[in-house]
């Protein structure tokens, strides 16, 4: 076998077990993969560290500073009092928490949310019909099984950084409403179900709200007109990303200069542009974008590919392909990072599709959204470990609530991402 083969093997496997051990930052491993995959030859300077000038690492950096100055606005406050002056009693309030969640996570993260919105849950007298543990992990899991539903978000610009470094032609790259249009409808299904059935299957336990209001950022009051600046820049950078084909320049210079004008006008300062800029999130994917290459350069690809590929028989079609690699994602995101896992097995299953000539949007959206619904699991992401910790649940609280539902999201998933991109 050759050498820089089994260079290649050894690196992805380090890299996993990495990602798995959690005792390292994702960035610091991705990026340690890389430096060593230039090292030892296999990848060339530019091959191993373009991509930290990619359009889309940089729009996606810009979009991380924008999010963090729209979670300091009154946003969720007023969402908060809305719901508090019209709340009724049991499933109002349930599915309006949910759909809060739903929607937030579209602008922020999961984690983000358990702190926003847990001034909300601990308004919730004892002689409410719902507690704060009926809604603490069904919140965390419609975080994530919500993300990118709506299309504002950035998950579609991870997956063409993706198809891009794995040699998918220009004409496949998504824009900015493909992503949400296959997340849609399962993350509704996800909605309902949770909203109808699987809260109730969490106990009334008492929350550890210190787990909980750790996490919250430094508080940062912004003016009524600092808060329309930050308002008028996503607006103006979802505007562009709807019509990027028309712009005289890239999208992401108008991102950047979004941010840049914001900092102008005093609403951020470079302390803020270095906390909200989630560098441990773009090194990871700039890290692990060049293994594509190396995978490429060196057959490790096709060979991982095949491997799963033969697990399925002689001549699988391109749906058993796609199960087989969102099924394994899927997997094994609830005992290691759905971030890490969502990138590795959407790079893999990229490969796989550019290989044998399918279009790989249905592969990419499905694995890395299948991925990204992390629930079965604490270890399975940082805002499902502090829910369920802070909660006090046990595993056979979450599986009797959750199984069914992870379920339901796979086959939906599945289903839309064929609709919208047939195999």
């Amino acid at each position: 076998m050759d050498v820089k083969l089994l260079i290649t093997l050894a690196v992805i496997v380090g890299m996993v077990m990495g990602f798995m051990s959690g005792k390292f930052k994702l960035g610091l491993v991705a990026m340690t993969a890389t430096t060593v995959l230039h090292l030892t030859g296999i990848l060339s300077f530019n091959e191993a560290y373009s991509y930290l000038s990619n359009t889309n690492i940089v729009l996606l950096g810009a979009l991380f500073v924008l999010s963090g100055a729209l979670g300091r606005t009154s946003l969720v406050l007023r969402l908060r009092q809305w719901v508090l002056k019209h709340q009724g009693k049991g499933q109002t309030i349930v599915f309006v928490y949910l759909i809060i969640c739903a929607v937030m996570t579209n602008v922020s993260s999961p984690l983000a949310i358990l702190s926003m919105l847990l001034p909300f849950m601990t308004a919730l007298g004892p002689e409410s019909d719902v507690q704060p543990s009926h809604l603490l992990y069904p919140g965390a899991v419609i975080g994530h099984s919500c993300q990118g539903m709506l299309p504002i978000g950035t998950f579609f610009l991870m997956i063409n950084a993706l198809m891009e470094a794995n040699g998918a032609s220009p004409d496949v790259m998504l824009g900015v409403a493909d992503y949400a249009k296959v997340v849609a409808v399962p993350a509704i299904l996800s909605i309902l179900y949770m909203g109808f059935i699987g809260w109730k299957f969490f106990p009334a336990n008492q929350i550890d709200e210190d787990q909980l209001s750790n996490k919250k950022a430094a508080g940062v009051v912004y003016t009524a007109m600092q808060e329309n600046y930050v308002y008028l820049a996503f607006v103006l950078v979802f505007v562009g990303l709807f019509f990027k084909s028309y712009l005289p320049f890239d999208i992401a210079a108008l991102a950047v200069f979004v941010v840049i004008a914001l900092m102008y006008l005093k609403v951020l300062d470079l302390n803020d542009v270095k906390n909200f800029l989630n560098l441990d999130a773009l090194f990871m994917l700039v890290g692990v974008m060049p293994l594509g290459t190396a995978m490429q350069n060196t057959g490790a690809g096709d060979m991982v590919a095949d491997f799963i590929v033969s697990l399925l028989g002689s001549n699988p079609t391109p749906l058993m392909i796609l199960i087989a690699f969102y099924v394994a994602a899927a997997i094994l995101t609830q005992f290691m990072s759905n971030t890490a896992t969502a990138t590795i097995f959407a790079t893999l299953a990229i490969v796989t599709a550019v290989s044998r000539g399918l279009d790989p949007r249905p592969f990419g959206i499905a694995i890395y959204a299948g991925a990204t619904a992390a629930m079965l699991s604490p270890t399975s992401s940082p805002s499902i470990a502090i829910a369920f910790g802070a909660g006090h649940y046990k595993i056979k609280d979450v599986l009797k609530a959750c199984l069914p539902l992870w379920v339901i999201y796979g086959v939906s998933m599945i289903f839309m991402a064929t609709f919208w991109y047939p195999i």
